[in-house]
């Protein structure tokens, strides 16, 4: 073999062999933080999964970290930062602007968390997710306030690319009460998996495809991070992705990634 061809092999074997890890579902759960975290920006809000990396939103920050956990970039951000979403090589971030907590904001990030865009919105918003070119995205409780419980949250439809809002917003309920509205957005590329803070013993997780129609539900508690792993990590089988958020009493944050089996009532 030669020098070449044993460099290639020492950077191509690796990178299959993690693949296939993945691929056969021998994901073991990792930890990141909590030197990679603000100390002040609270839990996880989002999640987003992409071939190469992990980003992990918090109010006042976004961390980037490959998936051995190593960090790779962190990011200040607009208080309060939510939900984060990936879509053809493209981040977006559902923010409820605070202290105003009158207006939202989209941002539009690169992989490497350039800004590209922004648009203001007239609501706060969080939960966010992309399906056919078409960001799904929560604006909050139809009434106020959100922190008592409540069926009718607002969810609006946006263009990925031009960030213009493109349909009328609908009142989303899938029978059961919840506080503070849509938490996270994600999507299989199928059908789309909504995350909420399910009041009393609702289910936190309601599926509906793209037309709005319910689908399903499940009792999961994904609502402080949650995506699906991209399919050419999984060998085009769906797995989930869910951060679960431990402090010490220092509140230093330590995010632990779980790989979940969640179960769907029809």
């Amino acid at each position: 073999m030669s020098l070449i061809q044993n460099k290639m092999y020492q950077t191509i074997v690796p990178f299959l062999v993690g693949m296939l890890t993945l691929s056969a579902f021998g994901v073991e759960e990792f930890s990141v933080g909590p030197e990679a975290f603000d100390p002040k920006g609270g839990h996880i809000q989002g999640i987003a999964a992409t071939h190469d990396a992990l980003y992990l939103t918090q109010k006042t920050r976004i961390v980037k970290v490959d998936w051995n956990g190593n960090v790779l970039k962190t990011l200040k951000v607009q208080n309060h930062t939510g939900d984060i979403s990936y879509h053809d090589g493209k981040l977006y971030t559902a923010i409820a602007v605070f202290p105003a907590k009158k207006e939202g904001c989209i941002q539009v990030f690169d992989e490497d968390l350039n800004l590209l865009k922004q648009t203001t919105v007239d609501r706060t918003i969080d939960g966010i997710g992309c399906l056919d070119g078409v960001l799904y995205v929560g604006m909050g409780a139809k009434e106020q306030p959100s922190n008592q419980p409540h069926r009718v949250n607002i969810l609006g439809r946006f263009d990925a690319q031009t960030l213009k809002e493109i349909a009328p917003r609908v009142d989303f309920d899938y029978g059961y009460e919840t506080k503070f509205g849509f938490q996270n957005i994600t999507t299989d590329g199928q059908v789309i998996y909504a995350s909420f803070y399910g009041a009393g013993k609702a289910p936190n997780i309601a599926v509906f495809d793209k037309d709005l129609n319910i689908l399903g539900t499940s009792p999961y508690p994904a609502y402080q991070g949650f995506d699906i792993m991209p399919q050419s990590l999984t060998g085009g089988k769906l797995v989930f992705i869910r951060a679960r958020n431990k402090f010490s009493k220092n509140r230093e944050l330590t995010c632990y990634l779980k790989f979940p089996t969640i179960t769907i009532n029809k």
